[in-house]
């Protein structure tokens, strides 16, 4: 065993981790341009910077996020929609802000509240649904030796029991 995995399976937590924190991060700061945007058009001009950067920032935290999802469904066997999921998040933001480019309010301002309730409806969904441990794989940390043998007891019991 490697000095990063120690056996116990929190090995491959860490994505899971990964993924909680960074759409609880794009959540926030989704939540933050509805502020910074409501701030602009209520009159004060310097907001519209802040939405500006908040939607680069809020963008880089959701890749993180869909990093996040591969690694988690690659090392810990979370499920694939969320892959999907977060990646169609991403499409939706993009196309919100080709129309918020455009000055298309009609459309900008209700794909963003679609895009907040998405992001924290994952959210929630990650941190209710998804694994906060590993399941004990015992076989995985003792070979295929002891796994067979172990294998081979559990049926014998069935059988007779």
């Amino acid at each position: 065993m490697s000095r990063l995995d120690d056996g116990s399976g929190h090995d491959r937590l860490w994505p899971l981790t990964l993924l909680r924190f960074s759409l609880a991060l794009t959540s926030v700061l989704l939540f933050g341009q509805a502020v910074s945007a409501g701030l602009f058009m209520g009159g004060v001009p310097v907001a519209f910077g802040l939405h500006r950067e908040l939607a680069t920032v809020s963008g880089v935290a959701l890749m993180v996020a869909i990093l996040a999802t591969i690694l988690a469904r690659a090392l810990s066997r979370a499920p694939r929609w969320p892959i999907a999921a977060t990646i169609g998040l991403l499409a939706l933001m993009s196309l919100q802000a080709f129309a918020g480019f455009r000055s298309l309010v009609a459309l900008h301002v209700p794909l963003g509240v679609v895009v907040i309730l998405l992001s924290v409806a994952l959210t929630v969904w990650v941190w209710r649904r998804m694994p906060r441990q590993q399941p004990n794989r015992e076989d995985d940390r003792e070979g295929p030796e002891k796994a067979a043998a172990r294998a081979s007891v559990r049926m014998a019991r069935s059988n007779n029991g």
